[in-house]
């Protein structure tokens, strides 16, 4: 499924290019998709606490996803995509959570690292067939049309789901309570509640006051890291469009940033094994950072020059995304061993709120900042927020040193 998501996200803002959309149009249509993200998350999460299913939110969200994805085709709107991105973002922040609880409940505490690293393998994988299935489609096709793959993409994994999924077993009393009309009653009831509450959740001040400085830390660093990635990667489309690269060139160079992750994923791992969870995640910054500087290079130096920044952005994305593959290894293991027993689809949840905090802040105030200053200041600013992200996430990982010392 997030084949077909990611796909979509992928076309979107290259369609909405097309029908005259400016960087201001892509930002706020990512806007829109991260603060569906946003909510999504806590609602996905506090849903599988409350009803422990894996199978039907999985199902639920693809078949969404494929409608989503079919309707694309049908539109030349750029209101009405703003919309399918939104809808994109609900629901495939969904299986996220529940992806985590199946490696959580599959395998043994300690394999949880190396069963996570294989899960992240095959997602990536599926990834990289929609972005070839893309380059390919786009050399001789309009990119709405690329819709109509996203959806069989996503019916493929509504299949899946449906013949391999299983929901944990319930008891019948608790089947009976979670079923009861007053339990349904009072389910519709909080709807509105589980969508709005988060929001006030997420204050810094009630964030503090509920978790530890060490997971504060932990969870301020990773907000501000996925800030930074947005920062580079909202505007980065329509920097590549305007600099004369074409559709099909766009999904080589996002086709490439996943196939790093899949070369790369067997061996994380071992490299986070070997090297410990802690180094490993400070060092995991500094191919990001680099390849950060070579977007900055390219946006100053190359601006007119198509082959010279899809060449560059090749090696900058190899480099973005070996760096993040271990610093998401290293800050999910961090992430597991963190979660309280019984609470564990709403720590994801809470999570993947954050997470989604820092993409809507990042990918609203890339499009101001492009817009105004230019793709090259946009990717400068995401060095700085990468960089107050490493320092958090040292220190988190410095207080785990000394806790494990003493």
């Amino acid at each position: 499924m997030n084949a077909s998501s990611s796909g979509l996200s992928t076309i979107i803002p290259i369609y909405m290019l097309g029908l005259g959309g400016q960087v201001r149009d892509v930002a706020i249509a990512l806007f829109l998709s991260n603060l569906a993200v946003t909510l999504g998350a806590v609602f996905w999460g506090r849903l599988i606490d409350a009803m422990q299913w894996r199978k039907t939110i999985i199902a639920a969200c693809s078949a969404a996803i494929a409608i989503t994805c079919g309707a694309m085709y049908f539109v030349s709107s750029i209101p009405v995509l703003m919309v399918l991105s939104a809808l994109v973002g609900f629901f495939s922040v969904g299986p996220a959570p529940v992806t985590n609880l199946l490696v959580m409940e599959k395998s043994r505490k300690e394999d949880w690292l190396k069963t996570f690293s294989w899960t992240s393998f095959i997602s990536a994988a599926g990834l990289v067939v929609a972005m070839v299935a893309g380059y390919l489609w786009l050399m001789k096709y309009d990119a709405q049309s690329y819709a109509v793959i996203c959806s069989a993409i996503a019916i493929s994994s509504l299949a899946l789901t449906i013949v391999f999924v299983r929901d944990p077993p319930a008891t019948l009393k608790r089947r009976a309570i979670a079923m009861s009309p007053a339990a349904l009653v009072d389910r519709l009831r909080q709807v509105p509640v589980m969508f709005l509450k988060p929001v006030a959740d997420l204050s810094l001040s009630k964030l503090q006051a509920s978790v530890s400085r060490k997971e504060f830390l932990f969870f301020a660093g990773t907000g501000l890291y996925f800030l930074s990635g947005n920062l580079l990667f909202t505007p980065y489309t329509p920097f590549l469009k305007d600099s004369g690269v074409t559709d099909s060139q766009v999904f080589l160079a996002y086709t490439i940033l996943h196939m790093s992750r899949v070369f790369f994923l067997p061996f994380n791992h071992r490299l986070v094994a070997r090297g410990g969870e802690e180094t490993m995640g400070r060092l995991a910054y500094l191919p990001r950072m680099f390849g950060i500087v070579l977007a900055v290079v390219a946006a100053f130096l190359f601006a007119n020059n198509p082959a010279s920044i899809l060449a560059m952005t090749v090696v900058a994305f190899v480099a973005v995304e070996v760096g993040f593959s271990i610093w998401s290894t290293t800050t999910t293991s961090s992430l597991f061993k963190m979660i309280p027993d019984g609470r564990a689809g709403s720590v994801l949840g809470v999570n993947s709120a954050i997470i989604g905090s820092g993409l809507l802040i990042g990918s609203i105030a890339a499009g101001e900042v492009a817009a105004t200053f230019g793709y090259g200041a946009t990717f400068t600013l995401a060095i700085a927020f990468l960089g107050a992200s490493f320092a958090l996430v040292s220190k988190h990982f410095k207080r785990i040193v000394v806790k494990a010392a003493a």
